[in-house]
């Protein structure tokens, strides 16, 4: 038998396996980088006070969103609107989120004591806050549905004294 060629021969490419690490690892730093610009504080010491006001101001911030989320799934419940167990989600979401938002604001170092005031100013709101969140999960995983407004009223002092802390803390 004779060796037949059909078509014409075509070069044989190596690979080049360093090349394609570099372009991933390249890829995946730009990623990296682009995903710590993103974070409004990421946690560390903030060596300011001027910094560590805004990162205070951006924990405030979230932390009224998640009591406003309870606040008003607990006047949509006490009307009727709304069932027991989406509640219930919604509630231990928002009730997460914000221990979250605690937690990371508690691992960043103040600079200085005008700083350790505000760190205990902002920690009692947020502690407040979540001791109310917790009580509006509680009587909505106890059926409370119909006066869940009642048991969520002091969400409203605490929206209230978080948007003045956003205000006095630009």
């Amino acid at each position: 038998m004779s060796d037949v060629l059909v078509g014409p021969a075509r070069p044989v490419r190596r690979r080049r396996p360093v090349a394609g690490l570099v372009t991933i690892l390249v890829v995946l730093s730009l990623l990296g980088l682009l995903a710590t610009r993103c974070i409004p504080h990421p946690v560390g010491a903030a060596r300011t006070y001027g910094k560590y006001e805004s990162k205070a101001r951006t924990t405030a911030k979230s932390a009224l969103s998640n009591v406003a989320t309870v606040r008003l799934a607990a006047q949509i419940a006490s009307k009727g609107n709304a069932f027991g167990p989406y509640l219930s989600v919604l509630i231990s979401d928002a009730e997460e989120a914000l221990s979250g938002v605690q937690g990371t604001f508690d691992s960043i170092q103040p600079p200085n004591e005008k700083a350790d005031k505000l760190q205990k100013d902002l920690d009692q709101l947020l502690s407040d806050a979540l001791d109310h969140v917790r009580d509006v999960r509680v009587a909505v995983r106890r059926g409370e549905l119909p006066d869940l407004d009642k048991q969520a009223q002091p969400l409203d002092d605490d929206i209230q004294k978080l948007n003045q802390f956003t205000e006095q803390h630009p």
